[in-house]
C-alpha cells in the first residue's frame, strides 16, 4: 500500500510527490512561460520598438537634411558649406549619442524589470523548497546531468500566475484549480 503510492502520486504531481534533496529549474522558462514574465517581455518588446521607431524617425529626418544641404552646396560659398555640413555632423553625433543613451537606459531598466521578477519569485522557490523538503533548487543551465523528475519549472510556473491571478483577475478564473495542483 505504501510503495505504490509515491509511484502514482509521481505520475500526477511529478517530482514533488517525494522529498528530494535537490530540484532543478529553468529560469529562463519561468519568464518566458509565466504570465507575468510574458507580460514583462511583452512591455520590453514594445520599448524595444518604440526606440527603433524614434531612431529610424530621426535618421530618415536626417538623410533628408543631407540631401537638402547636398544641393545647396553648390549655392554657398565652401566657408559656409563647412560651417552648416560641420553643425549638421554635430547633431548628427549628439543624436546618435542621445539613442545609445536612451538604448543603454532601456538596457539598464530591463535588467532592473527582470531582477525584480526572480527576486518576486525567490519567496515563492523557498516556500516550493520547504514543502517538498528539498535542501537546494539548482538552475537546469548549471547542471551537467539530471533526472528530469526534480525539475519543477511547470509547477514553479504555476505557482507564479496563480499568485498573479488576483491581481490581473478580470473574469478568466477558470484556467486553473485553485488548489494549485502540481504539474
Amino acid at each position: 500500500f505504501a510503495a505504490p503510492a509515491p509511484v502514482a502520486a509521481q505520475d500526477d504531481e511529478g517530482p514533488l510527490a517525494r522529498s528530494r534533496p535537490f530540484l532543478m529549474i529553468n529560469q529562463e522558462r519561468l519568464l518566458t512561460d509565466s504570465l507575468t514574465g510574458r507580460a514583462l517581455l511583452a512591455d520590453e518588446a514594445r520599448a524595444r520598438d518604440e526606440l527603433r521607431a524614434a531612431a529610424r524617425a530621426i535618421d530618415a529626418a536626417f538623410e533628408t537634411e543631407e540631401r537638402e544641404l547636398t544641393e545647396l552646396r553648390a549655392d554657398l560659398s565652401p566657408e559656409e558649406f563647412r560651417e552648416q555640413a560641420d553643425d549638421f555632423d554635430a547633431r548628427v553625433v549628439a543624436a546618435r549619442r542621445e539613442q545609445d543613451a536612451r538604448s543603454a537606459a532601456l538596457v539598464r531598466e530591463f535588467d532592473l524589470r527582470r531582477r525584480q521578477f526572480y527576486g518576486s519569485v525567490a519567496p515563492l522557490l523557498v516556500e516550493v523548497m520547504d514543502r517538498y523538503g528539498a535542501l537546494a533548487i539548482l538552475d537546469e543551465d548549471s547542471v551537467l546531468v539530471a533526472d528530469q523528475s526534480i525539475n519543477i519549472t511547470g509547477v514553479v510556473i504555476a505557482e507564479i500566475d496563480a499568485a498573479a491571478a488576483p491581481d490581473a483577475e478580470e473574469g478568466t478564473s477558470g484556467d486553473g484549480a485553485e488548489e494549485g495542483g502540481g504539474e
